[in-house]
């Protein structure tokens, strides 16, 4: 038996590979011999990275950058085996992970380290940057990040301004200095699975800032900021962003690289699946497993799961779905999925679901797997 595996993380519980690796020991524990080929997958936010270097057998190549609120840390980026393409994951530098609820300030965020990242992958010879974008803590329209690859925001009287979302409404003219000229031979692709604006009422400020520490008079403030800061970009390089889809995915990074460099908005299960030849794999696999920490009614608007059970429906490969959480408004069999498996049931607890994830997930992927075979020699008779 040839069994898939394509999990997105369990967000705050565990990363892909490891959500791969406790499904590959429940499927060797029903079926020893089976053929077990690991592809963890992500949507463009948290283990974004580390995902384009297992699917692409690249490497990851880590940095010092410095995160939302200005204090260095570690971070990394991978790059394809060729080294032309470096996968860029925005959260490495300027994410909500590692950052308490009571610190969140998003008006004084910034993604100066995402644009440390862009340039430590340029410095190493890539050409083609991917850059997923999702988890942000930030909403400063890519201020940061074009201030680390040359570019000055200015106020009224020519005054440098600090790359942050209370700022975006000070700049009054932008500048670039001759190292910006340098990337601007970098193609870039954005990889999101959001089609926001940069501003309005659907755009960055008012539908993203609020998970951020964004008071209400604070969105309106950081909208204003961001229309100021569309029309600066217009006047610098030329491009509308205004109510172009999906510019206002990351708190508006992804406008602001777009009008300094343009590229190419794809999604970031998309980005990843082209670059392992997804399709083909589970169209030789005779069971797929998918996943994601929590599926409710909108993983069927395109979250990672049902974009995997989709394919595998092309394909004519059964899909099964194992979460952490499946709830009442998402019923796996009427969206096509063959089984499915949750690990907060049997009267478990949050808790109880997230510490022993690992062990969960193995007993689940042995289910599963057991009642596949099971069907499948019923109907072999």
């Amino acid at each position: 038996m040839r069994v898939l595996l394509c999990p997105d993380s369990f967000k705050g519980c565990l990363s892909a590979e490891q959500v791969c690796a406790a499904l590959a020991k429940g499927v060797r524990d029903a079926q020893p011999d089976a053929a077990v080929l690991a592809i963890p997958l992500s949507d463009g936010g948290e283990g974004f990275a580390a995902c384009a270097a297992a699917v692409t057998h690249g490497a990851l190549r880590t940095c010092t950058v410095h995160d939302a609120y200005f204090q260095e840390r570690c971070a990394h980026f991978a790059v394809s085996p060729d080294g032309t393409t470096a996968y860029i994951e925005m959260a490495q530098a300027a994410g909500l992970q590692g950052t308490g609820q009571n610190c969140l300030h998003t008006k004084n965020a910034t993604t100066l380290g995402v644009g440390e990242l862009i340039a430590a992958a340029a410095d190493i010879g890539c050409t083609q940057i991917v850059v997923g974008l999702g988890g942000s803590a930030t909403t400063d329209g890519g201020m940061g990040a074009l201030s680390a690859l040359g570019v000055s925001f200015l106020g009224a009287e020519g005054e440098a301004l600090s790359p942050i979302g209370a700022n975006m409404a000070r700049v009054f003219s932008i500048q670039t200095a001759p190292s910006f000229e340098s990337y601007r031979a970098l193609q870039f692709t954005y990889a999101c699975d959001v089609q926001n604006p940069f501003y309005g009422e659907t755009g960055a400020a008012f539908v993203f800032a609020p998970q951020k520490g964004a008071t209400p008079d604070e969105i309106q403030t950081l909208d204003a900021g961001l229309r100021q800061l569309a029309g600066a970009y217009h006047a610098a390089f030329g491009r509308d962003i205004g109510k172009t889809p999906a510019m206002g995915a990351a708190g508006g990074l992804c406008g602001g690289l777009f009008a300094a460099f343009g590229g190419e908005v794809q999604s970031g299960f998309s980005v990843l699946a082209e670059s392992c030849g997804l399709a083909e794999q589970i169209a030789a696999a005779d069971l797929v497993l998918t996943g994601e920490g929590r599926t409710d009614s909108q993983t069927k608007f395109g979250k990672l799961p049902a974009r995997v059970c989709v394919l595998a429906k092309e394909q004519g490969t059964p899909c099964a779905l194992i979460s952490g959480a499946i709830t009442a408004d998402f019923s796996p069999r009427a969206y096509g999925f063959c089984d499915a498996a949750a690990l907060l049931t049997n009267g478990r607890t949050v808790q109880d679901s997230i510490k022993n994830a690992e062990m969960y997930l193995c007993e689940a992927a042995k289910l599963v797997c057991e009642r596949f075979l099971c069907g499948h020699a019923k109907t072999t008779k």
